[in-house]
């Protein structure tokens, strides 16, 4: 399909734009399947019954501030983008969330809190490290997060020839590290469904705001070619891409009662009793 110069220059404008924050509304051209689970839902059920949250990943933090009513006194939330970390600050900190700067994904580094600092961790398609999630969590605090899984928008990512940002990213690898972790796995679920996009503008915006869906230095120039190959399948109606997602709810168990013995340990010490 070919574009002209008037529209090229309209795709070069939005790819200079400077994303911030983790809210799709503004994509008209753009509507996503619902998965059978509402983790907003989830999220608020769970934090209606906290004294002490963390939100890992927060984005701009609209997703906290959609929970303003409900949010406990002692409220936090990491974000490791500056130009999402001001936009947090901004939004959260008048509703008394403390946001502080960590990255997940940088090795070693442990959560900026103390051990069983809260009740309830929430993660919604941010990265974290399980053995940290169960450091920070207190006995019997719970863990709930949303990720994006490794299959996510496979066709767009092999059309600019990358390779898969999170292999790790499925349901059976992530429930593994937890429970390796030392948390229990409560209720979990995977979902597949169709992303649509009706118009370039609004998939530009998305890969902007997504951008390990497309290479670091996309642009008009550099990749015109694939940009136009999805502009034609727009034009003969919505570009229909595949996409995966999946949650789980795990816990801390309870510390034993210290005045309790637990015999169950004593079942792997038992001596072999010789056949008679």
């Amino acid at each position: 399909m070919a574009v002209d110069d008037e529209e090229l220059q309209s795709w070069r404008e939005i790819l200079a734009e400077d994303p911030r924050g983790w809210a799709f509304d503004d994509l008209r051209g753009y509507a996503e399947d619902a998965a059978p689970w509402r983790f907003d839902t989830l999220a608020r059920s769970l934090v209606q019954m906290s004294h002490d949250l963390l939100d890992i990943g927060t984005g701009g933090g609209e997703f906290l501030a959609a929970l303003a009513e409900d949010l406990p006194d002692v409220t936090a939330a990491t974000e490791s983008q500056a130009q999402n970390l001001s936009l947090a600050r901004e939004r959260l900190e008048p509703l008394g969330v403390k946001v502080v700067e960590h990255d997940s994904r940088s090795p070693g580094a442990a959560l900026p809190f103390a051990s069983e600092s809260f009740d309830l961790v929430l993660d919604r398609h941010a990265a974290f490290s399980s053995p940290e999630v169960a450091r920070v969590l207190a006995p019997g605090g719970i863990f709930l997060t949303q990720q994006v899984g490794a299959d996510d928008l496979a066709e767009l990512i092999d059309l600019f020839g990358l390779q898969t940002p999170f292999p790790d990213s499925t349901l059976e690898h992530v429930e593994r590290e937890l429970t390796e972790a030392g948390l229990r796995i409560e209720r979990s679920g995977a979902f597949r469904g169709r992303a649509l996009f009706s118009d370039m503008p609004s998939l530009l915006r998305y890969l902007r705001r997504v951008p390990w869906t497309a290479p670091e230095d996309l642009s008009v120039d550099a990749h015109r070619a694939q940009l136009e190959d999805l502009a034609a399948r727009i034009a003969d109606g919505p570009l229909v891409l595949a996409t995966s997602r999946f949650w789980i709810q795990a816990r801390r168990p309870e510390a034993p009662e210290a005045s309790v013995t637990d015999f169950s340990r004593l079942l792997d010490d038992l001596p072999t009793v010789p056949e008679v």
